[in-house]
């Protein structure tokens, strides 16, 4: 018997994108979390609501730069979209 050439391979059935995406909305509610649980602390500050909108996405901003700056390629240093 011959070997045959159509084998599942599951490697090649899971786009490698899709851990980047998995990745990004990981960030994206680790960003959203922290700045909902920060803007109790603007409002003590005195921020009235077109300040708080500024500020909330702000913080999930420096989340991101941080992770993706910082975190990223230092820590993990995986260079990232290397395999797309």
């Amino acid at each position: 018997m011959g070997a045959h050439n159509n084998i599942h391979v599951p490697k090649e059935s899971w786009p490698a994108f899709m851990w980047y995406a998995i990745e990004f909305f990981i960030v994206l509610g680790a960003g959203l979390g922290i700045s909902l649980n920060s803007m109790d602390f603007f409002k003590k500050l005195g921020f009235n609501d077109s300040m708080d909108v500024w500020a909330f996405w702000g913080v999930i901003g420096v989340v991101f730069l941080a992770y993706y700056v910082i975190v990223r390629p230092l820590i993990l240093r995986k260079p990232i979209l290397s395999k797309i």
